[in-house]
């Protein structure tokens, strides 16, 4: 045999072994990595979902968002604005990425009783009411998804009322939903502005302070650390607020924009409606 006709045999193997002996990666089921959520931050009447996730599987997709009670989270199944799925479309990575999404009315769903892909009415994220959420990681041929787990994978936030950039005056009270959430009083002693707890029967009021840049820095309240004694008002300051009443705890808090000398501050407020509920 020349050298010319085992150059030919050779090329037909190889071709022969290529078609016929290598699988297509694409229809390889494995278990894809399972996205973390790294916070779940409760609005007004929606919650943003930030997660991080690294997923380099053949044919990955992108990442599915499903929300539910502490049941079952997979109640409902969130769709992408062209109505299909994953919830959010991206590209393989070797490397770490962090995602946000934000579940409020009319995004497209569907679950429990909706068979249809339907937009998301607000009776189903309301202030007080808790929402489990649930993320996968998601490949198209073959249709696969990464495992169901609950533990560490499930997260929780409720929706609560809030008012932005409110300009409180001196003598004024803070007042959102059914609760009263502090007393702006001007201390006569030092020239200064203080949150003063309210005084009143069957209550019980604390506070604590810490830095902050919005709002949003906390949302869970902790369960510690706070004083029933007032707190000066300082800009880009977050005030945690804990009322006690009777055997229920409610929680809120207040970001302070600025200080307008002695007279009034800019602020942003919010008032979980739910009690014992950690997080708003």
């Amino acid at each position: 045999m020349n050298y010319f006709c085992r150059i030919l045999i050779s090329i037909v193997f190889i071709v022969t072994l290529i078609s016929c002996g290598l699988p297509d990666i694409t229809s390889i089921t494995q278990e894809m990595n399972q996205p973390f959520i790294t916070k779940i931050t409760p609005m007004d009447q929606k919650i943003v979902v930030e997660f991080q996730a690294q997923n380099n599987e053949p044919a990955f997709s992108g990442y599915n968002i499903y929300f539910g009670d502490s049941v079952n989270p997979r109640i409902y199944r969130i769709y992408s604005q062209q109505k299909t799925i994953p919830t959010i479309v991206t590209t393989r990575s070797t490397t770490l990425q962090t995602f946000t999404f934000t579940i409020e009315k009319n995004i497209y769903y569907t679950g429990s009783n909706v068979t249809e892909i339907s937009l998301l009415p607000e009776t189903e994220i309301r202030n007080g009411i808790p929402i489990y959420v649930w993320v996968s990681s998601y490949q198209i041929t073959p249709q696969n998804e990464s495992y169901y787990y609950y533990d560490n994978y499930v997260k929780m936030a409720t929706p609560r009322p809030e008012v932005l950039n409110q300009t409180v005056n001196v003598g004024s009270t803070i007042v959102l939903s059914e609760g009263y959430l502090a007393n702006l009083t001007l201390n006569t002693a030092d020239n200064k502005l203080y949150f003063s707890s309210p005084q009143r029967e069957n209550e019980t009021w604390s506070l604590q302070r810490v830095a902050g840049t919005s709002l949003y820095d906390i949302v869970v309240p902790p369960t510690e650390g706070y004083t029933t004694k007032s707190l000066e008002v300082i800009a880009d300051r977050l005030y945690l607020i804990k009322i006690n009443r009777g055997n229920n705890n409610y929680y809120g808090k207040i970001f302070v924009r600025s200080v307008n000398g002695t007279s009034s501050i800019v602020a942003d407020y919010c008032y979980q409606i739910s009690a014992d509920i950690l997080s708003y």
